[in-house]
């Protein structure tokens, strides 16, 4: 078995998601003299409905590599060269973020297992600062590998992005087959279609207990504790 989970609200949750938090950080330290926040915001929130409109063509919005230079061209000043500790410190201050309940629990089980496990993200933040702030809150070392659509370019359901965790789980491990790796997702549309066009099988934690709409998920479970009897 191969194990590829998704990230937001699978393995962390946001109780309170506010990207002026981040912002407000980020105007303080480096746009302060430039610009009054209420002007940043306002630009951030123009930029939001940029990332909204390639989100529907299925494209991600890179903050670090696309957003950042655009508020240098708006507000003056050089593209801000943001370190993965300064990204991922961003990101956890737009977010309050708390493992999901049974995490560490779970990717314990899996491990003493020898099940390789795997994270596939729909993120505008690099794959480096998504796996930092894993492992800050110390499960970072249970990945052997973390891809963030923010480094692909497309988001979940692609079929390509699948594919590049697909294609790397099994070179990595080349015992097993397609039919042994299982994907762990919360959102159907990105998740569990994803997984189903890509010809894997999907655990879909489904914590409302909705009827599965498609009939796609292999697997229904309330919380990723729910994997346990999956596993065996």
């Amino acid at each position: 078995m191969i194990i590829i989970f998704d990230y937001f609200e699978t393995l962390l949750n946001s109780r309170n998601m506010d990207f002026n938090c981040g912002l407000r950080v980020f105007w303080e330290k480096y746009y302060r003299d430039r610009c009054p926040f209420e002007e940043m915001k306002a630009y951030g929130e123009e930029l939001f409905e940029e990332l909204l409109l390639r989100h529907k063509d299925g494209y991600e919005y890179p903050f670090v590599a696309e957003e950042l230079p655009l508020y240098a061209k708006k507000f003056g000043g050089d593209v801000v060269q943001m370190s993965v500790t300064e990204e991922a410190d961003f990101l956890m201050n737009c977010n309050d973020f708390e493992l999901v309940q049974g995490t560490v629990e779970l990717l314990e089980m899996c491990s003493k297992k020898k099940i390789p496990m795997y994270v596939l993200s729909n993120s505008g933040f690099t794959g480096e600062a998504l796996t930092l702030i894993l492992e800050r809150f110390g499960i970072g070392g249970y990945f052997r590998k973390l891809w963030s659509s923010a480094d692909f370019g497309k988001i979940k359901p692609s079929r390509d992005f699948f594919e590049l965790a697909v294609k790397t789980a099994l070179e990595d491990n080349p015992r097993e087959d397609r039919e042994d790796i299982l994907f762990v997702g919360d959102t159907y549309d990105s998740d569990v279609k994803g997984a189903h066009v890509a010809g894997i099988k999907c655990a879909w934690i489904n914590k409302d207990g909705r009827e599965d709409p498609q009939k796609l998920a292999a697997y229904e479970i309330a919380s990723i504790s729910g994997l346990k009897d999956i596993i065996g």
